[in-house]
């Protein structure tokens, strides 16, 4: 294969690329919140037996990604075993993303929203 075909193949594969992650990666932002103010935990995976990044303030708006099924929780918005994958910037500035159970998150949807993590 000559070099500009190839040239013309690699710059059309990463324009795609680039147009189909994009769309993936828009975020919603929604709000976390317990019913008695106590911030929420951020673990590394989608259950409580992933460990704890961070904690979050009760009543934040964070960016919402995607979600994935794990360990069943009870929380403000009732029971259910899905984890939603979002992002919190820390005290340092460092920017994480982990999960919070969906009972913290208001999405207005008793189920998943969105996509489903891969």
């Amino acid at each position: 294969m000559n070099k500009l075909k190839m040239m013309s193949i690699l710059s059309v594969m990463m324009a795609s690329l680039f147009f189909f992650s994009s769309n993936t990666l828009a975020a919603q932002y929604y709000t976390i919140s317990t019913n008695s103010g106590t911030p929420i935990n951020m673990r590394s995976g989608p259950g409580t037996n992933y460990p704890i990044m961070l904690s979050i303030p009760s009543g934040s708006r964070v960016p919402y990604y995607c979600y994935s099924y794990g360990t069943t929780v009870t929380g403000k918005y009732g029971t259910s075993n899905v984890w939603d994958q979002i992002q919190w910037k820390d005290s340092r500035g460092v920017v994480n993303i982990g999960y919070v159970s969906d009972t913290y998150v208001y999405t207005g949807s008793d189920g998943p929203v969105g996509f489903r993590c891969n």
